[in-house]
């Protein structure tokens, strides 16, 4: 009895080690057939669409609008920032003939314009940031519409993102089409 019983085990452990092989083989045979199919198929194109949003006219005309509304805030980040140097200048100078409460005072007024500063430049980059995010989200529609017109009659199967690319043709990159196309639109609309 004992000796049927190894040849038993034996038999089975080899049955399973063919059939996992043989499997193992089949899943790796179509996985291979199916990137082969699906290479064969797809046509791949890339954009950088921060390069369209950012380099379009309606950037550009955001941008001006951004800096004529907000040119007395950049005036007065600018005019503290110059208050700060003079102060500091004087600090380096004079630090030898001032007294204690003298030195106090100037650093006390350095620091409240430097905290007034970091605060405008804080709001500032606020503003900046939710303007940005309203404008990309206002002209999405618009830089969809501009792809489908740009790829309107080509083979492409596939669009990436030009920034998750290591290697890529010159030939693949569609940002330049989209661009202009995104650009007769804007022009379209105004």
């Amino acid at each position: 009895m004992k000796i049927s019983a190894q040849r038993i085990v034996p038999s089975r452990a080899i049955n399973t080690q063919r059939a996992t092989s043989w499997l193992n083989r089949l899943a790796l045979a179509l996985v291979a057939i199916g990137l082969a199919a699906s290479v064969q198929a797809t046509e791949v194109a890339l954009l950088d669409q921060n390069y369209v949003l950012f380099n379009s006219e309606a950037a550009q005309d955001a941008t001006a609008e951004l800096k004529r509304e907000f040119e007395q805030e950049e005036q007065q980040v600018q005019t503290l920032g110059q208050s700060i140097q003079q102060l500091q200048s004087r600090a380096r100078t004079d630090a030898d003939i001032m007294t204690d409460t003298e030195l106090a005072e100037l650093e006390d007024e350095l620091q409240q314009r430097a905290r007034q500063r970091e605060q405008l430049v804080r709001q500032l980059q606020q503003v900046q940031g939710e303007r940005r995010n309203a404008f990309i989200e206002q002209y999405q529609p618009m830089m969809a519409q501009a792809i489908e017109t740009a790829v309107d009659g080509s083979e492409f199967d596939v669009i990436l993102d030009k920034a998750a690319v290591v290697y890529h043709r010159n030939s693949l990159d569609i940002t330049d089409a989209v661009l202009e196309e995104f650009n007769a639109l804007y022009q379209a609309q105004q």
